[in-house]
């Protein structure tokens, strides 16, 4: 499960309920709540199921992105893209910042502009020469989505992205010259 999966669905548990008790309130007070159990779960899982399915609509691939996708055909038609996807820069315990992850085979880059002609000039671009390790970490117990990556002169990035141990095994290929 990835951090952003785990974070919507926590948030739609909490709509869930603050909405389902509510609006079931009179009947848990006429029947009681063991005869109206029923009705509260059912709202609890559409008024949270809802929730759940906009927040992930929202946060796939929308409109703030189309022009990282547009950067990533463009690594792609120069032959030099290995791997992209969305992702989170976690920077000195502040919040998580979202952006675009791309793998080529010289470089590690990540993009969290959406203005088209900012992302080649204000993107982090590390060097496969410059990384020691890359290793994956659970940002939460649940979660597996962490990948860190260390530098020779001692700087980390953590980053949540999916597959992230897909990821460390290409960045390990490009660095080794294994890949492709």
């Amino acid at each position: 499960m990835k951090t952003d999966t785990l974070k919507q669905l926590l948030a739609a548990i909490f709509v869930g309920l603050l909405f389902a008790i509510p609006l079931n309130i009179s009947s848990i007070m006429k029947n009681g709540f063991t005869a109206s159990f029923g009705q509260l779960v059912y709202m609890f899982l559409i008024l949270g199921g809802t929730y759940f399915m906009t927040g992930m609509i929202n946060n796939s691939r929308g409109r703030k992105t189309t022009n990282m996708r547009i950067f990533a055909k463009k690594l792609r038609n120069q032959g030099v893209l290995v791997q992209d996807a969305q992702a989170q820069m976690v920077n000195d315990n502040s919040r998580p910042t979202r952006g675009w992850l791309y793998l080529t085979n010289k470089s590690l880059i990540f993009a969290n502009t959406p203005d088209h002609e900012l992302i080649e000039k204000s993107a982090l671009r590390i060097s496969l020469s410059k990384i020691s390790k890359i290793e994956t970490f659970k940002p939460t117990p649940v979660t597996n989505d962490g990948l860190r990556v260390k530098l020779l002169k001692g700087q980390e990035y953590d980053f949540y992205v999916g597959k992230s141990q897909d990821w460390m095994e290409l960045i390990n290929k490009e660095k080794t010259g294994k890949g492709k």
